[in-house]
């Protein structure tokens, strides 16, 4: 195995902090509030009137942020969300001439492509020279979007994948630490305590639904208690507490910046 080049740049060491009060949202959903910060401070880089593609774009919830800007959309065909795009594609073949988008945006989208190197050689054609990728990419995340839930990246994943697509890595920053992954695995478990046992669809799961009324009876006064203290007491206290674990190797994931030459 051939050694890889060095990694090109220094990683951001504000690894996603949003100042000791980022509002009660912040406390609560720090890496959501961390990406949308990061596509706010992207956003006003870039000048008036720069075309931008959402690529991925789901909800469509960064398209008030390129007001400045001129914003499209675009989803898989069929997609999880009922918002209308400017039109529908799979990732690796947009619809679109070389060299036409100032700005690609594609934020927790790449984990759910099952070629990523083909998703981004595909970005980069679209892309003026010059133009900006900005990603967001998850480490650390529970199976979501299922089956459709294929990678999680380190950050000298994606490096590779940037140089073997002809893209040149700007920043780079860690989204939060051990805390950071705690607060929110932990919120999770509860969260989804309930929701296995759901007797709503417990026959699409092969469970007893009588089985599933049982445990939603047992673990009802447990999780009114367990599920406000880990989402609404040690969530917040874990965003203050993250300032502790300098080296972040358990963080939730990276956002990027990438060029085309």
């Amino acid at each position: 195995m051939s050694s890889p080049p060095p990694f090109p740049i220094k990683l951001n060491p504000r690894n996603g902090w949003l100042g000791w009060w980022p509002g009660w949202f912040g406390l609560v959903q720090p890496e959501k509030v961390r990406n949308r910060v990061f596509i706010k401070e992207e956003a006003a880089k870039l000048p008036a009137g720069a075309l931008v593609l959402d690529a991925g774009a789901g909800q469509r919830k960064f398209a008030e942020i390129f007001h400045r800007q001129r914003y499209e959309s675009c989803d898989m065909p069929g997609g999880f969300y009922k918002q209308k795009h400017d039109f529908e594609c799979f990732l690796d073949a947009i619809p679109k001439p070389d060299d036409t988008y100032d700005a690609v945006v594609n934020t927790q989208v790449l984990e759910h492509v099952s070629d990523p190197l083909a998703v981004l050689k595909e970005l980069h054609r679209v892309l003026k020279p010059g133009g900006v990728l900005l990603m967001s990419l998850p480490l650390n995340a529970p199976l979501h979007g299922q089956p459709w839930h294929y990678f999680h990246f380190t950050h000298y994943g994606v490096f590779e994948l940037a140089r073997k697509t002809g893209f040149e890595m700007i920043r780079c920053e860690k989204k939060g630490g051990a805390f950071w992954a705690l607060g929110k695995r932990l919120r999770d478990i509860f969260a989804q305590w309930l929701k296995q046992y759901d007797p709503t669809r417990a026959r699409k799961r092969g469970q007893s639904i009588a089985f599933c009324l049982l445990m939603n009876l047992l673990l009802l006064v447990p999780w009114l208690v367990l599920y406000p203290l880990s989402a609404y007491i040690i969530r917040p206290l874990c965003y203050w507490l993250d300032r502790t674990d300098i080296e972040k190797s358990f963080t939730n994931g990276y956002t990027v910046v990438l060029r085309k030459p």
